[in-house]
């Protein structure tokens, strides 16, 4: 038989501020010393409220279900409302009916307490067939994807927004899940999540929930999971153009996927997302000053794996607005006291300046400005050589991105309120 206990707030009119605590066993009020007319005592009905609260608090599945109302972040938009005139009729000698609830809804008393319990008898297996509805709630796996022969937990979300909504109703509500045949139970779950669910085999699969919501089983889908079997490791993913530069118009990225491996199985497809292709190379185009993208691509492999790699960023630059520019050795440029720094770097330094043939590398340096308020500390980046040390930071670029007007994405962090100074030097 199945006991869930209620707050004796119940009671009260204002039953919108209400509470139902869950799990098994009593909540025990104030000592009532055998008065049950005491019941209907503000005071003695926000005792029960609190014990209510706290019981919950300290209970997994009931705290799962009203963590944002313990919260402050989320209260049930309707309860059972009795009259605010309600009294207690004696039903027998050691329980009453509370007017305006549910007729299974009893107050049972003791020599030294007050106890308030539901007690709807056994349930039904029969009943009206299961409908499907996507509004009543979500289901998804607790993460996505895992490997075969790991286990996993599901998660039922109610959606609170759905026509008629009660958070009673819900708390109230029995779960009862499906999995895909070859799914193992460990027989541990109930409520709003499932048990730990092995799959002993690799590939897409789900799961659905039926809520028996107020006498009505409504099924959930829930969103897919994917079990993986040979693991893919080791795939890089780097465009053929660094820094696309879009003073001239559009230009287009090429991403390329290399270096998988996969023990026991074949790669057999490619799926991009934030760039376009359907094999091992998938391109974007770029149009403007600033514009980045990050594709992503599944890999996968003919034991159902499907395995996520990120590819190299890449944003675009356009030399025609540059932010900074130099113009030759020791030409300081001042970076304003910003803290950080995300911009263009235009070279304009004179051919030769270097040696004969322009070739070889140079040094770009930066200096704190100490008028500022800065931990002292440069990091960032210029092209795509990484700059972090102290005060004084230099990193190594080509002589050949110095001259006629090449440009580079410039990032410098100093620290709040603090700036520095920049120059080329030999």
């Amino acid at each position: 038989m199945n006991k869930k206990l209620f707050s004796g707030l119940a009671l009260m009119s204002v039953a919108a501020t209400a509470f139902w605590a869950c799990g098994e066993g009593n909540i025990n009020g104030k000592d009532l010393n055998d008065d049950i007319a005491m019941a209907s005592n503000e005071q003695d009905l926000q005792t029960l409220k609190d014990n209510a609260i706290e019981d919950c608090r300290i209970t997994p599945d009931c705290y799962l279900k009203y963590q944002g109302y313990l919260e402050g972040t989320d209260v049930p938009s309707s309860v059972d409302n009795p009259t605010s005139s309600a009294s207690l009729t004696p039903q027998s000698s050691n329980s009453l009916i509370i007017p305006g609830l549910s007729s299974s809804i009893k107050i049972a008393r003791s020599s030294s307490s007050i106890n308030i319990i539901d007690d709807p008898g056994e349930s039904s297996s029969s009943g009206p067939a299961p409908i499907t509805d996507d509004t009543f709630g979500t289901c998804a796996p607790a993460k996505t994807p895992i490997n075969k022969g790991t286990s996993v937990q599901w998660k039922f979300t109610a959606n609170s927004k759905y026509p008629g909504f009660d958070a009673l109703k819900i708390a109230k509500a029995t779960y009862t899940w499906s999995f895909a045949a070859d799914a193992v139970d460990d027989g541990t779950g109930k409520g709003t999540m499932s048990g730990n669910i092995t799959y002993p085999n690799s590939g897409a699969t789900t799961a659905s929930v039926t809520v028996l919501y107020d006498g009505t089983p409504i099924t959930v889908a829930c969103d897919p999971l994917q079990v993986n079997g040979a693991e893919i490791t080791g795939c890089t993913c780097e465009p053929d153009v660094a820094i696309p530069d879009v003073a001239n118009g559009p230009v287009t990225v090429t991403w390329s996927v290399s270096k998988c491996a996969t023990v026991g199985a074949t790669i057999t497809g490619y799926e991009w997302t934030g760039a376009t292709g359907t094999g091992e190379s998938a391109t974007a185009a770029f149009s403007e000053k600033d514009q980045e993208i990050t594709p992503t691509v599944v890999v996968s492999n003919d034991d159902n794996t499907k395995q996520s790699f990120t590819c190299s960023a890449v944003k675009a630059i356009d030399a025609s607005k540059p932010d900074y520019e130099f113009t030759d050795q020791g030409n300081t440029n001042a970076i304003p006291f910003v803290g950080n720094v995300d911009a263009t770097v235009v070279f304009n330094l004179p051919s030769g300046w270097h040696g004969a043939g322009d070739a070889g590398t140079c040094t770009f340096a930066c200096q704190v400005d100490r008028g500022g308020t800065g931990d002292g500390k440069i990091t960032g980046s210029i092209g795509t050589v990484e700059i972090d040390g102290g005060d004084y930071v230099t990193a190594s670029i080509d002589v050949a991105n110095t001259i006629g007007g090449k440009s580079l994405p410039f990032v410098l962090n100093v620290g709040s309120n603090a700036g520095a100074s920049c120059f080329v030097a030999w």
